[in-house]
């Protein structure tokens, strides 16, 4: 056999060193590949650089020329026309319409919802008057005879200016810096001219950035330059954003200390690393890998605060800035339901954003033909069943909080009623359907991506069989307790006994154990398995008797007729007359030496019995006192015989 094992090992180890000489011949391919490919960017980069100075000097020679020879005092006198057309119908415009939006802007908002309303009026009368604005200049400059590549250059310009005053606009209308009543974002009032300024500023640099070099390659033919002008204004959004999150994050720095919150994960670290990697990928030449990872950190910094900007719109209901208890405490389930279809919507423009970045052709998108467009399709079937399996979760627990706000808090001396056993099954309810329905969109969502699941749910069977013969305790103790819960034993807020020691008022139920908390205040936890014969102290009524001991002079009849009255001044009692099922009555119960015992009882709801007690104690004390008539003692009495004179 050794003779034969010796050329199988040299086979296995040359078919895994070949493997290996593979993969590593693979990987040194494909860094051999980045490293030219990087370094060919680098030259590229560097050449516009050192071209971009004789390229602006040619630039500047041709502009010199246009100067001289009367063509540029044409295109001073076109633009100069432009702006004369535009701004004077805008000008027009606002005599019409800045009283109207002044009216608006002077108006206080009540809720943040009406805020939206009056955002959009301002909306609509600022966007008019740039859509105004740009319709004529627009329609100006294709009538006007413009030189050569001047209506380029124009129409860059009208681009640029239109991009900076819409973003300003949307900007303005949003944060509201004057105008905090208007204002749609949960942005601080001292923020709030600092985020417009900076987005204005963005804007110009990242619009100038895009426009600017388009147009020195195309009418200047200035393509160093070009290459030259868009690093530089990239270099300057970089800067520019590096800024604002340093800006910001002393602030809020600044704001968790002055509140002594708990440190947090630095937001400020990861969106610099974004920023940086970003800046870098784009410089190397990965510019599709850059946009790649600028959409999804867009997609994780929206989801993120989709919350806040959502709940923001309702924090008038519920009262709360809080996230998690805004959700807790929202009174009707639109906002949640607005929530769920703002998350949805950023994950498909998220995913709409990586194709269009990824240049998928609509054919292979839809053929699925492109190994990526058909793991793009599967994500997007996955996504949107989630979305419909979590509305659907959104309006089942919606149901059973509201309906638990209803019921809780209960009074434990109250009766036993049909709330009770809701408040006690409504909380396990909502927990296993969460399970069920996380479960089944786990196997859909497998079953959507491709992964067969059947070999997974004969493994599962296997797993809960194994799990079943070696946890038989656990399976005994969620078996009992379905039980318990099925023939309804106890309900959330009675009071149970079981054996000589577990007692208490129950206070939560879960899967496996029963909270009891006795009533000197301990909390203990039981095992529906172990709870064995339980004895419920709190279910429909409770009859309570206790004795009373009088002299033996007394008149048994007087006391009975006594004790019935009393019995029925209690019923009429406002507080204590709904407790009673039956009125107080008493009766001589045995009679001892030197001493009458009179047996009192009455029925009542549970835990009503101390309360009334009480008070029947006091009225029969009060009546024995006002008929003179005072309480046997407990202990031996001596009685003194005076012995009768001899005759």
């Amino acid at each position: 056999m050794r003779p034969w094992l010796i050329p199988l090992a040299g086979a296995i180890a040359g078919t895994a060193s070949s493997t290996a000489s593979a993969d590593e011949f693979g990987l040194q391919r494909l860094t051999g590949l980045a490293s030219a490919y990087v370094s060919t960017n680098l030259e590229a980069l560097r050449n516009d650089f050192a071209l971009a100075l004789s390229e602006a000097q040619q630039l500047g020679a041709a502009i010199a020329a246009a100067l001289s020879d009367g063509t540029a005092v044409r295109s001073v006198t076109f633009a100069l026309i432009l702006v004369v057309v535009g701004a004077g119908l805008e000008w027009l415009y606002w005599t019409f319409a800045a009283a109207p939006l002044r009216a608006v802007i002077n108006r206080t908002a009540t809720t943040p919802r009406h805020a939206v309303g009056l955002a959009l009026r301002r909306l609509g009368y600022l966007g008019f008057g740039v859509m105004l604005f740009t319709a004529s200049t627009v329609g100006a400059a294709l009538i006007l005879p413009w030189p050569p590549n001047v209506d380029a250059l124009v129409i860059t310009a009208t681009a640029l200016v239109v991009a900076v005053r819409s973003t300003w606009i949307i900007a303005d209308v949003v944060v509201s810096p004057h105008h905090p009543s208007l204002r749609l974002a949960a942005i601080q009032s001292y923020r709030s001219t600092f985020v417009v300024s900076g987005v204005a500023w963005l804007t110009v640099l990242a619009a100038t950035a895009l426009l600017v070099p388009q147009l020195l390659t195309t009418v200047g033919s200035a393509s160093h330059l070009a290459g030259a002008v868009r690093v530089g204004m990239g270099g300057l959004v970089t800067v520019s954003l590096l800024a604002a999150v340093r800006i910001a994050s002393r602030r809020e720095d600044g704001r968790d200390n002055e509140r002594r919150r708990r440190p947090r994960f630095p937001k400020a670290l990861i969106a610099s690393f974004v920023i940086v990697a970003t800046a870098i990928l784009a410089l190397l030449g990965g510019g599709r890998t850059a946009a790649v990872l600028v959409d999804i950190a867009i997609v994780a910094a929206l989801l993120g605060a989709s919350k806040r900007i959502v709940f923001f719109f309702w924090r008038d209901a519920t009262g709360s800035d809080d996230d998690k208890t805004a959700t807790e405490t929202s009174p009707d389930m639109l906002p949640v339901i607005v929530l769920a279809v703002v998350r949805f919507a950023t994950l498909v423009a998220g995913a709409a954003g990586l194709i269009l970045i990824m240049q998928v052709p609509l054919a292979e998108l839809t053929s699925g033909s492109n190994p990526f467009a058909q793991f793009a399709l599967q994500v997007a079937d996955t996504v949107a069943l989630g979305f419909v399996v979590y509305l659907g979760w959104i309006a089942i627990r919606f149901a059973i909080d509201r309906r638990l706000r209803q019921l809780a808090p209960l009074d434990p001396h109250s009766p036993a009623t049909e709330n009770t056993r809701l408040l006690t099954l409504l909380s396990l309810l909502r927990t296993t359907l969460a399970i069920v329905f996380v479960t089944l969109f786990a196997l859909s969502a497998l079953w959507t991506l491709g992964v067969q699941i059947a070999p997974l749910l004969a493994g599962a069977g296997i797993f809960g069989l194994a799990i079943g013969f070696g946890a038989q305790t656990l399976v005994r103790d969620v078996i009992s307790g379905v039980f318990f819960l099925i023939e309804d034993v106890f309900r959330i807020g009675e009071y149970i006994e079981s054996g000589a020691t577990t007692k208490g008022t129950v206070e939560h139920i879960s899967f496996r154990t029963v909270a009891l908390r006795h009533h000197n205040g301990p909390l203990t936890f039981v095992p529906y398995g172990l709870l064995g014969t339980v004895r419920n102290d709190s279910r429909d009524w409770v009859i309570d008797k206790f004795n009373i001991p009088l002299p033996l002079s007394v008149d048994s009849e007087k006391i009975r007729k006594m004790i019935k009255g009393i019995g029925e001044d209690l019923t009429l009692d406002p507080e204590l007359g709904p407790l009673i099922r039956e009125p107080l009555k008493g009766k001589l119960y045995r009679v001892d030496p030197g001493v009458k015992i009179f047996r009192c009882k009455f029925m009542t709801a549970p835990g009503c019995q101390f309360d009334l007690r009480t008070a029947a104690l006091k009225k029969i004390e009060a009546a024995l006192a006002e008929a003179g008539i005072s309480f046997a003692s407990a202990g031996p009495e001596t009685i003194f015989v005076r012995k009768a004179p001899d005759p």
